[in-house]
């Protein structure tokens, strides 16, 4: 009987073993596969949860993710139904993001690049807001290439061109945001 007893304690350490490498493995291929998920792959899994972007010390912009591209964001505002694009790269914080993710091979993302997208905008005539490195500006897209657009800009927010509108050139490097005007 003793011996019966004492089998009995070395299969319950075993299998409690075995659970516990169990436990350890789960938990570090976990970690494995968190660790390949991209700022992308979170904005996919966000779903019609409101989030925040911080671009900088003062400009946020707000909204439910509409779309997601290899390096763009677009929200779409809740209120006035505006569309914001934003760079990935310029993202440094976001408020309200769930812990899921979406990841590009189980859901479908945009193969659209940041600037067929911004060519979007210009052929829709509308004014905008962006955001840049060097501060704002407020106008129409003009033109839209590869590292480059241009800009005309509408200095007093006017929907038309008045005196001291200007074409500005803004580099695609030092673009945060571009906004519903």
């Amino acid at each position: 009987m003793r011996f019966e007893r004492i089998f009995d304690d070395l299969e319950g350490q075993f299998a409690h073993q075995q659970q516990e490498e169990m436990r350890a493995v789960s938990e570090e291929l976990t970690r494995a596969e968190r660790a390949q998920l991209t700022l992308a792959d979170r904005l996919r899994g966000a779903g019609d949860d409101p989030l925040t972007l911080h671009l900088g010390p003062s400009l946020r912009a707000t909204g439910r993710v509409e779309e997601v591209g290899v390096a763009w964001v677009s929200l779409r505002e809740r209120r006035g139904g505006g569309r914001s694009v934003i760079p990935l790269a310029a993202v440094a914080l976001v408020e309200g993001l769930p812990g899921r993710a979406r990841p590009a091979e189980e859901s479908p993302i945009s193969s659209r690049s940041l600037g067929s997208v911004l060519r979007e905008i210009a052929r829709d005539r509308s004014v905008v807001r962006l955001e840049t490195t060097a501060g704002s500006v407020v106008g129409r897209l003009a033109a839209v290439g590869a590292d480059a657009m241009d800009v005309r800009s509408l200095p007093t927010g006017e929907q038309t061109a008045v005196p001291g509108t200007a074409r500005i050139t803004v580099a695609m490097t030092a673009l945060l945001a571009v906004l519903p005007r």
